[in-house]
């Protein structure tokens, strides 16, 4: 139980869910049905776009980390062809 406990930190899936738990309990936020079926379906659901929303995140972050290194490889590029050029004058 403790090993499943810190797990819940490490893995933004299931921290997705136990939010999505915690949150449906404190707001009783219910979808379509006013009994358990809306809890289950509004569950779902709930976790189904925050995981959309941690994708879209994911891969803007991983395209500015693209845009960032090849500004750097560019950066260094500029640099070498820099001190080559002064040589030639």
């Amino acid at each position: 139980m403790q090993r499943k406990f810190f797990y819940l930190f490490t893995c933004e899936y299931c921290f997705s869910h136990y939010v999505t738990i915690f949150f449906l309990i404190i707001t009783n936020y219910t979808l379509l049905f006013e009994d358990w079926r809306g809890y289950l379906i509004s569950g779902f659901s709930l976790v189904w776009i925050a995981n959309i929303y941690m994708s879209i995140f994911g891969l803007v972050r991983v395209g500015l980390k693209r845009e960032k290194m090849v500004a750097d490889i560019k950066e260094v590029e500029l640099k070498e062809i820099k001190p080559e050029d002064e040589e030639k004058k």
